[in-house]
């Protein structure tokens, strides 16, 4: 009888996976073992395994430079020299480190074949949407089998299926790939379902939305939370961790847009407040780089901005002008109240702040310094921090209050100014968008 591992060729899979995980159940299991904690629990241990194990399939087989973004990537940008805030402890998680245990979920894989580019447009759309319709073909079969093996993957316990895909007329892919878990011990002609479908959603963005300051960032750590016998770890190039900052800090200042639905309402991308949150609480950040990638971020264009405001301000953190009052605290406690790793992330108020204090002190940010978790910035090889000026935390609708009843439109803007970011002690300076904004709108 034909096992199904003989379909399997990816490089990644080497002969031990099979001696360890002889069926789904074998693997399953192994899953379970480790990934049995409520802040990381197996759902999203097998995700993410399945998700490294497509994502490294569709990435060998040709010659491209691939780039893992999204949230998938957020654990392999921690440091492993990197010591843990205390603001995002969780419980004891076993063997499980908490640079996979407190980031938000990821359940979306998001691709970049980043050198796959024309000068001319409508070429260069052509182009992205043939390379990477290639490669996914290369890894998922027909959702009707066609029993010739096509698809099989993580060594034979798994077909992969891909669904009808999104294509946009700019080349991006869209769609959702299948995980059929398979009786490895019976041909190709005759596939066994042993478990559930998994739905994996593939994004794969087109090098105009990924921008690539200063090259790629390296893993620093495999994407997966614990090991697997027989699978080589999976540890990509990522885009710049300023870059993916940077596009969360200027999404968050303009009107939502979600490429699914269109523009909404009262909603926004709260998501990034917890994934920005996390960047800079964990991960070093260059300020020169930064600063670049805020400037040359491609969707001030698509929000008709020039640039973020100053003082920072989410859109619709208040009433102001016509834009829509959005209900942050609540859209953060909704995703807060489904995942349990959330919980150990501060209020919004204080992620708000911390994100705010630091975009407002980025322009004044030394040259060649670095943001340093618990820190703020720092000059390349200097033992101290560069300085900044503390403040108290304050309730920001009623500092608003206060102050509009009790100061001018010069002394408000002047004392904005004078305050730089004191994240990183809890502190950040009482910020005041209310004053800007109804003076005639926040700078650009």
């Amino acid at each position: 009888m034909t096992d199904l591992q003989d379909f399997d060729h990816a490089p990644h899979v080497q002969p031990g996976f099979r001696e360890a995980f002889q069926t789904w159940a074998d693997f399953r299991a192994h899953v379970a073992s480790a990934a049995r904690y409520p802040e990381f629990d197996d759902t999203r241990g097998l995700q993410q395994v399945l998700m490294a194990d497509l994502a490294s399939r569709v990435t060998t087989g040709d010659n491209h430079q691939w780039l893992l973004i999204g949230s998938l990537a957020l654990p392999a940008r921690v440091p492993n020299d990197a010591e843990w805030p205390d603001d995002l402890k969780v419980p004891d998680t076993g063997g499980l480190q908490p640079a996979y245990v407190v980031p938000r979920s990821a359940f979306d894989l998001d691709l970049c074949a980043h050198d796959v580019t024309h000068p001319d447009p409508d070429r260069a759309a052509d182009l992205y949407r043939s390379e990477v319709m290639a490669a996914i073909d290369r890894v998922a079969g027909p959702e009707v089998y066609a029993g010739d093996g096509h698809g099989i993957g993580l060594g034979g316990l798994v077909r992969y299926s891909k669904g009808d895909l999104r294509v946009f007329p700019n080349g991006q892919v869209m769609g959702i790939i299948t995980a059929h878990p398979i009786d490895p011990r019976y041909g190709p002609g005759s596939l066994r379902g042993v478990d559930d479908p998994i739905s994996i959603e593939i994004d794969v963005k087109t090098p105009a939305k990924v921008a690539v300051t200063g090259g790629p960032d390296v893993s620093q750590r495999p994407i997966t939370a614990f090991d697997v016998p027989g699978i080589k770890p999976y540890q990509p190039s990522l885009n710049p961790i300023v870059n993916q900052l940077a596009d969360k800090a200027v999404l968050l200042t303009g009107p939502p847009s979600d490429p699914r639905n269109g523009t909404t309402g009262a909603w926004h991308r709260y998501k990034d407040v917890y994934d920005a949150y996390f960047m800079l609480k964990t991960c070093r950040i260059d300020a020169d780089a930064m600063r670049e990638a805020v400037e040359g971020n491609w969707n001030f264009k698509r929000m008709n901005m020039e640039a973020v405001p100053r003082p920072y301000r989410f859109f619709g953190q208040d009433a102001f002008r016509s834009e829509p009052e959005i209900p942050w605290r609540d859209g953060l406690e909704a995703i807060r109240s489904g995942s349990p790793q959330l919980r150990s992330y501060p209020s919004y108020e204080t992620m708000r702040d911390t994100i705010g204090g630091f975009m407002d002190s980025l322009p004044s940010a030394p040259e060649r310094s670095t943001w340093v978790p618990g820190r703020g910035w720092a000059l390349e090889g200097a033992a101290q921090a560069f300085p900044r000026q503390p403040a108290a935390v304050i309730d920001p609708d009623a500092a608003a209050a206060i102050r509009l009843a009790s100061k001018g439109r010069k002394a408000a803007q002047q004392e904005a100014h004078r305050y730089t970011a004191d994240t990183e002690r809890g502190t950040p300076p009482p910020r005041q968008p209310e004053l800007r904004e109804r003076d005639g709108g926040p700078e650009r």
